[in-house]
């Protein structure tokens, strides 16, 4: 189990030894992980929702594969982080085809 899955809260929500069908950017490999309910995904700090002060962990979550390369991204303080659209009720507002299982 990767460090990054323990910060983000995962572990109990991922399937290991899932590997993303296409090859990844090289800075997103150690932020991949297969969950249960949202499938191929990285993990990312969402930048818009991150309030400064707080401990970045609180803002880890999984986003399908193509919603993060799509949207665009940075590689901050050892994080990948990314602009999502979120919403308290639904979570992460993405694309529906999106989604990879």
């Amino acid at each position: 189990m990767s460090e990054i899955i323990r910060k983000a809260g995962l572990e109990r929500y991922v399937i290991l030894g899932k590997r993303y069908p296409f090859p990844l950017p090289k800075e997103l490999k150690g932020f991949y992980c297969y969950t249960v309910d949202g499938g191929h995904s990285i993990i990312v700090v969402l930048e818009n929702e991150y309030r400064a002060g707080e401990p970045v962990e609180n803002f880890l979550v999984p986003a399908p594969v193509k919603t993060v390369l799509k949207v665009g991204y940075t590689i901050r303080e050892g994080y990948v982080w990314c602009k999502i659209p979120y919403s308290k009720e639904i979570g992460l507002v993405t694309d529906e085809e999106d989604t990879e299982y």
